[in-house]
């Protein structure tokens, strides 16, 4: 089984490239986000996020979310709780998924700075950068999550830059065209890996 990281800074498309490689390649997708909100669900977390955050207006992901993303001090915080636990899914879901898929990708925004992708990249996996010019990000990210100019561009900033990031990545793909130049230039990819 191949393991690949997806990574990318808000609405730079890693989302689109993970889909693709589920469709095309038979990739399993461990989508990083989608399961730290399954993980806020659990009790266990939700008071280890409520000793960190004591006064949380609520316990719902837009309440956390408007805290986490104040500041880098606040977004450490959670992805302390966070990432060690995703990290101990990913070996879990990738021994479950292993003879059933060729490709197991992590989709994650913060693959890089949680760690939680190093282990695997010293052992042969493959990290892919998905990188697009701002203007474009904060129209996608406007489009997709109805969210306002501000929020995204506090969210841009608390990001690591794509620059930083192409350092640690094996390959970098420029999502700045139509999906078909997208998904071109992942089969070059692909191929490459496997």
């Amino acid at each position: 089984m191949k393991i690949i990281g997806i990574t990318g800074g808000i609405a730079s498309g890693k989302s689109i490239v993970s889909l693709y490689l589920e469709d095309k390649y038979d990739a399993y997708i461990f989508d990083a986000d989608k399961e730290a909100k399954a993980l806020l669900q659990s009790s266990f977390v939700k008071d280890k996020i409520l000793q960190a955050f004591p006064d949380l207006e609520e316990f719902s992901a837009t309440s956390i979310a408007k805290k986490v993303f104040k500041n880098s001090e606040s977004q450490a915080k959670i992805n302390n709780i966070i990432h060690p636990m995703i990290g101990d899914l990913i070996l879990e879901r990738i021994n479950e998924k292993k003879a059933l898929h060729n490709i197991f990708v992590v989709d994650a925004a913060l693959i890089i700075e949680s760690g939680i992708f190093e282990q695997h990249q010293k052992s042969g996996a493959k990290l892919i950068l998905v990188i697009a010019d701002e203007k474009i990000r904060l129209k996608r990210a406007i489009d997709r999550d109805n969210l306002e100019e501000e929020t995204i561009k506090d969210r841009i900033r608390l990001q690591m830059k794509d620059d930083e990031k192409s350092e640690y990545s094996d390959y970098v793909i420029e999502n700045n065209g139509s999906e078909f130049e997208l998904f071109s230039k992942i089969d070059q990819i692909i191929e490459e890996i496997i």
